[in-house]
């Protein structure tokens, strides 16, 4: 059964800069597997403006955006983004509101953001983090000891 994955920019940036190759594997067995790749169109911004910042090539970055269904930025999203309660910077609330109107038990918010990874837990929302090979930070999904490996959250 194909899952639907709501993924933020935190992913897509080891997916395509090549930083995680945990984050790359789970990547490719999502779209091996037939799965429904969503993000929001702040997904794309982010990690064109983080590639273009730096000097780097899109070519990449534009083939893995081609993947996802990109979900619109709108007024109702930004009001929608504003009445979460959760603690969560600004473009986190906008991720979290688009993946909220997919509906809680219908979509897996996929962070290596911890801060996001909370708030959108406390809404409901399942989450994981495939970047398991990051040395340096650790994204501790709440009601996990260690993070949560992309394989546990497939049905």
């Amino acid at each position: 059964m194909a899952e639907c994955w709501y993924v933020d920019s935190s992913v897509v940036l080891r997916v395509v800069r090549e930083g995680s190759p945990a984050a790359r594997a789970w990547f490719d067995g999502a779209l091996a597997a037939g799965d429904s790749l969503v993000a929001s169109r702040l997904m794309a911004v982010e990690v064109v403006r983080v590639l273009r910042n730096n000097g780097l090539s899109l070519t990449t970055a534009l083939d893995v955006i081609g993947r996802f269904v990109l979900t619109s930025l709108d007024d109702a999203l930004a009001d929608e983004a504003m009445a979460i309660k959760a603690r969560l910077g600004g473009a986190d609330s906008l991720h979290v509101a688009s993946a909220l109107r997919l509906g809680v038990g219908h979509v897996v918010i996929v962070t290596h953001d911890a801060q996001m990874a909370q708030g959108a837990s406390a809404l409901g929302l399942a989450v994981i983090d495939p970047v398991t090979d990051d040395p340096y930070h650790a994204c501790v999904v709440p009601g996990s000891a260690t993070g949560v490996d992309a394989g546990q959250a497939r049905r």
